[in-house]
């Protein structure tokens, strides 16, 4: 994966930005263990001691990937489900989530990564997707009675974030059984198209 796939917004490329992204990339490649300070200076292009003068800690530079990943997700599923109803929207709903897996590739192999070390900070992000998938998604539904009235509504929060998350984690082992690789547009397009139907036809009246 390249580092295009670290979310960033076009005026968002001060040394912060750099540093938390190569910050990102380190964590997901190698675990939060395993990427000092020093790593994450070199990756950016940077000094150790300037790493240490944005973030102080590890911990802290931590923190911060941590809020920008729950930043993103927060805004990109802002409004996901519209006035309406049917096939469109469904198919607005899975454009975005399959746009957002594909630029956000680092940080969900990131999470990925951490939740299956047991990381407890990992565990919050999980929580504010989950709360998103809630909210922004199956609560818009339901109060639009767009959603059946004997659906398991925790675990369709709990079954769209684990889902993502697998797929991006399993990539290379996935990839193997497709014709093409998982992120190149063809299958990913595939991958939104069945994925849409799939929650479509479980969940809508």
């Amino acid at each position: 994966m390249s580092d295009s796939q670290v979310p960033a917004q076009p005026s968002d490329l001060s040394t912060y930005a750099r540093i938390r992204n190569a910050a990102l990339q380190g964590f997901a490649d190698k675990g939060v263990a395993a990427t000092s300070i020093r790593d994450v200076a070199a990756a950016a292009g940077l000094s150790p001691g300037l790493v240490q003068h944005h973030f102080g800690t590890k911990a802290r530079l931590r923190e911060a990937v941590n809020e920008y990943v729950i930043a993103v997700a927060v805004e990109t599923f802002r409004g996901l489900v519209g006035e309406g109803g049917g096939e469109p929207a469904w198919e607005a709903m899975g454009d975005t989530v399959t746009a957002w897996v594909r630029d956000n590739a680092v940080a969900l192999r990131y999470l990925a990564r951490a939740l299956a070390e047991g990381d407890e900070e990992a565990a919050k992000i999980f929580d504010a997707l989950v709360e998103i998938a809630r909210t922004g998604w199956l609560a818009p539904l339901d109060d639009d009675g767009r959603l059946r009235a004997d659906a398991d509504r925790d675990w369709a929060a709990l079954h769209v974030v684990v889902f993502n998350l697998a797929c991006v984690f399993f990539e290379p082992a996935i990839s193997r059984h497709l014709p093409g690789p998982f992120f190149g547009p063809d299958q990913l397009q595939r991958w939104n198209t069945a994925t849409t139907e799939l929650y479509r036809r479980a969940l809508s009246t």
